[in-house]
């Protein structure tokens, strides 16, 4: 062999040398690459994780203790995250908007490991920013040769999904609320609408049958039945129109500013005769000028309910009290007006002071005379109360009387 050659092969094997050297130090590279990531098992070829991190979809990998191991590039923008995060370390729990959904992810692994079939379970995750989106997780566990499971998975967002669920729940609530109320209302059209017209009929029957035969006495008491009843029958009436048309759409909220002391006194007015009839004093303590700010005839409605109420339960001899008052507020909060209707009547147990105001309830309790109500009027009431912006609420103690509440906002 001449000198040539073994320079040529010296060259050739110093050439392979340097080409081992330059492989020796990218492997031990990526080698370090791997552990600052927490890798050193992935699943993914090189080729394989260029082209998941091209997709637009969330994909990661991660040990049993919920270490990700890998995040694509659009897991960690979808999250908010950065590759110097990734290399610091993210746990499954950090992306786990309820602390408790961890154990459901463990226990989804578990299922992973002994059954084959992937099923989507959906979780609220948290972002790095704090801000929350709904994801349908997809994974599947694998044994590697370490005998160690790895979880490989896909993360859909599901949040318009869920947000038209959620409307649908809520759509569906709204449904068995309608059909309660209808219900209750046609219960009230075939039974309470019917009993004081079935009064009417009859003792005006018997009035024209023995007009001229009867005492004075007699027809006295038949007209005030008569007149109870038809009274009874109206209030229910105007109620039931004015609830259907708030429950349909068809009541329009007309809001102005007007004197609250002025239409409690047209309402004390309109209730005087009923009071006196019941030897009832009813009186007004509305000496602050206040001009609130809502529906003027839904407000006197309100109070005319409020009145029929406190007048129901309160025996001969009481008193029902009508006030209003600016509520004390701090400087930010706008100021609003209290208007209290107190009696000194029966009462009303506190089992059942919290249904109230709830239609489903369908809560009537007969008065000192044995008047009969739906239980509807407070329904309304709060309902309008709550359509001005305001708010409803009572106090009461059995044999000392009730106390009803609610608040108007006062014209700024």
């Amino acid at each position: 062999m001449t000198y040539e050659d073994l320079l040529k092969n010296y060259r050739k094997s110093e050439l392979e040398i340097s080409v081992l050297k330059k492989q020796i130090k990218e492997q031990e590279i990526a080698s370090r690459q791997k552990r600052d990531y927490g890798i050193d098992r992935l699943i993914f070829e090189d080729s394989v994780t260029q082209f998941v991190n091209q997709l637009p979809l969330i994909v990661y990998q991660s040990d049993i203790n919920g270490d990700f191991l890998f995040l694509n590039g659009f897991a960690l923008k979808s999250f908010g995250y950065t590759d110097n995060d990734f290399k610091n370390g993210i746990n499954v729990r950090q992306i786990l908007h309820d602390p408790k959904d961890f154990n459901r992810y463990k226990n989804d692994i578990k299922e992973r490991l002994s059954q084959k079939e992937i099923k989507g379970r959906r979780y609220t995750l948290r972002k790095k920013d704090g801000s929350v989106f709904h994801g349908l997780i997809y994974s599947t566990a694998i044994i590697s040769t370490d005998k160690k499971p790895m979880i490989f998975g896909v993360v859909l967002d599901h949040t318009e999904y869920q947000e038209m669920h959620n409307e649908l729940v809520e759509t569906q609530s709204s449904l068995k609320e309608l059909n309660m109320a209808k219900d209750k209302l046609f219960s009230i059209i075939a039974h309470d609408l019917k009993n004081p017209f079935n009064a009417i009929s009859g003792f005006s029957d018997l009035l024209l049958s023995g007009i001229k035969d009867y005492p004075i006495e007699q027809i006295e008491s038949y007209v005030k039945i008569i007149s109870k009843s038809a009274t009874k029958g109206y209030n229910l009436l105007e109620n039931l129109l004015e609830w259907t048309r708030s429950q349909t759409g068809q009541l329009k909220i007309k809001k102005d500013d007007f004197n609250l002391a002025r239409l409690v006194q047209e309402n004390i007015e309109f209730s005087k005769e009923r009071a006196l009839g019941k030897g009832i004093e009813l009186i007004a303590d509305c000496n602050q000028p206040l001009i609130v700010h809502g529906d003027r005839n839904m407000i006197s409605t309100v109070l005319r309910n409020l009145l029929n109420n406190a007048l129901k339960f309160t025996k001969s001899g009481g008193l029902v009290t009508i006030s209003t008052q600016r509520l004390k507020t701090s400087k930010n909060e706008k100021p609003f007006a209290k208007i209290v209707v107190e009696d000194t009547g029966i009462g009303i147990k506190k089992t059942v002071l919290d249904k109230l105001f709830r239609f489903e309830e369908n809560l009537s309790t007969p008065g000192t005379d044995f008047e009969h109500g739906t239980g509807l009027g407070l329904v309304l009431c709060k309902d309008f109360i709550e359509k001005n912006n305001g708010e409803i609420w009572v106090e009461s103690e059995v044999n000392k009387g009730s106390c009803f509440c609610f608040s108007l906002p006062l014209r700024i």
